[in-house]
């Protein structure tokens, strides 16, 4: 029991420290970004559903809300840890699944970052707002 707190305290500690080394890209960076080729609303959606009920355990059991319409951004900005910003069409919002007993878990927000119509990073939440 002692150890999963201490495991549990390292990790939040950790993603807090990290988190906060994240930065925005400069103007320079943002002006010149390749975004990928345009993606229609419904690409957008249609790639980024399907990328994110691919992580669940049931993907059929998958309900999407909360989507915000697909606009260009940035992900994945922490120098720190060596990982600059890639740029692309973002969706987010929120997806509900099952889990192993049949039971939904509860909507949690997704976030998708996809360049070309292919998902370059795509993450799930937890509780605490760590990608899963």
């Amino acid at each position: 029991m002692g150890k999963n707190i201490l495991a549990v305290t390292a990790t939040v500690f950790a993603a807090t420290i990290l988190g906060g080394c994240a930065s925005a890209p400069t103007q320079k960076q943002i002006a010149s970004a390749d975004y990928g080729r345009p993606m229609s609303t419904s690409e957008c959606l249609g790639v980024a559903e399907q990328a994110i009920a691919d992580q669940l355990k049931d993907p059929g059991s998958a309900q999407f809300r909360n989507e915000i319409p697909c606009h260009t951004g940035y992900s994945n900005n922490v120098p720190l840890l060596g990982k600059s910003a890639q740029f692309g069409y973002i969706q987010d919002g929120e997806v509900n699944g099952k889990n192993s007993f049949g039971g939904y878990v509860g909507f949690r927000p997704y976030h998708v970052l996809m360049r070309n119509g292919v998902v370059v990073v795509s993450c799930i939440t937890d509780a605490n707002g760590l990608c899963l």
